[in-house]
């Protein structure tokens, strides 16, 4: 009876262990992260054998065990309501149900601001592409998208201090030789908040501020109208979504947010090629639209950017590739080209060029 017993707990023991792992292939495999799950480990490289294949192991194991996202949420709300902070070091819980991604706090506190060397790399950086652009007899715009505690820093937890000073974005837009698109007052000033508060981009309502300001700069320097027409007081549902802060913090039942979903950002373009979502690396699309080929550099923030933009002009060009390549063929044929990135990443371009 005693064996039956121990048998008994053994089993039971080794079988609550091991649950995790062999309910894996129940599990769908995905993250709530910001980031791709860790690839499945391999025993042979192209150098021969992995030696880090224990670790590879862990990592893809520990992304996605059963019950992991169940755990990970039960643990936010445990958190955020006894110390109202974050159990995500990605996410930071502010006031009034405002979350923020966590890479922009080095742009909030100055300790991300460039040295003057640095930045006379990025304004170089520009300013060669500008002249390329300029010889070639194209338009050559540059908008940098603030961060949203950039635009909405009251929300943000007392314990973080905002930097007093220029910062990389302000002092980028004192370059002389550039034509720049600064969204900050436009975004700021407006009826409606125009970034999502459990989300680190902005909303329909921003997107769209934002599209109607670029593609007016767009027809100031070509005289081509777009052909699409944005008035102030667009047509829109009101919907619900999930932010991705929201996501990452709460990934069983995350909080959902209102969003305006505009009637004229309804696509009516068409993708050429193989396109499987707006993240793709490069995207090419053809409209009805007015004559002119556009060319993105961009990042996430120009997702929800894609449908006004595709439907308003005949040929446009997205691209996620960094450094820019000013000489790929879309670049080559473009009337316009434009450089949009948003303000966290300007620390991350400067990596790459540096």
């Amino acid at each position: 009876m005693k064996n039956l017993w121990y048998n008994i707990f053994c089993i039971a023991f080794f079988a609550v262990i091991l649950a995790p792992v062999i309910l894996i292939p129940l599990t769908d495999g995905g993250l709530n992260e910001n980031r791709p799950p860790a690839p499945a480990p391999q025993l042979f490289t192209e150098d021969g054998f992995n030696y880090s294949l224990p670790v590879d192991t862990e990592a893809f194991l520990n992304d996605r065990f059963a019950g992991r996202t169940l755990m990970i949420d039960t643990y936010s709300r445990l958190v955020s309501s006894l110390f109202n902070t974050s159990a995500n070091d990605r996410v930071i819980i502010g006031r009034d149900g405002w979350l923020f991604f966590s890479e922009t706090i080095a742009d909030y506190d100055g300790s991300s601001t460039f040295n003057d060397g640095d930045m006379n790399i990025l304004v170089s950086y520009l300013l060669e592409l500008n002249d390329i652009a300029k010889e070639r007899g194209q338009v050559f715009l540059v908008t940098v998208i603030p961060n949203k505690n950039t635009l909405f820093g009251e929300y943000m937890p007392s314990r973080y201090k905002r930097y007093d000073g220029p910062s990389n974005m302000e002092r980028l837009y004192m370059t002389e030789g550039l034509d720049f698109i600064d969204l900050s007052t436009l975004l700021l000033e407006t009826d409606d908040i125009s970034y999502f508060k459990t989300d680190s981009h902005w909303n329909g309502y921003g997107t769209r501020i934002a599209a109607r300001e670029i593609m007016s700069v767009i027809e100031e320097k070509t005289g081509v109208p777009s052909g699409l027409s944005l008035p102030e007081d667009g047509i829109y549902e009101l919907g619900d979504i999930t932010g991705d802060l929201a996501r990452m913090l709460f990934p069983v039942n995350p909080p959902l947010e209102s969003e305006h979903f505009f009637e004229d950002a309804e696509p009516s373009y068409t993708a050429i090629g193989r396109y499987r979502t707006p993240d793709d690396m490069h995207i090419t699309t053809e409209s009805d639209g007015a004559s002119l080929r556009v060319a993105f550099y961009r990042d996430s923030f120009a997702n929800s950017l894609i449908p006004y933009f595709s439907n308003a002009y005949s040929d446009v060009y997205y691209t996620r590739q960094t450094p820019l390549p000013i000489d790929r063929n879309e670049f080559l044929e473009a009337d316009v080209i434009v450089f949009q990135i948003v303000e966290r990443r300007l620390s991350e371009l400067l990596r790459y060029l540096g």
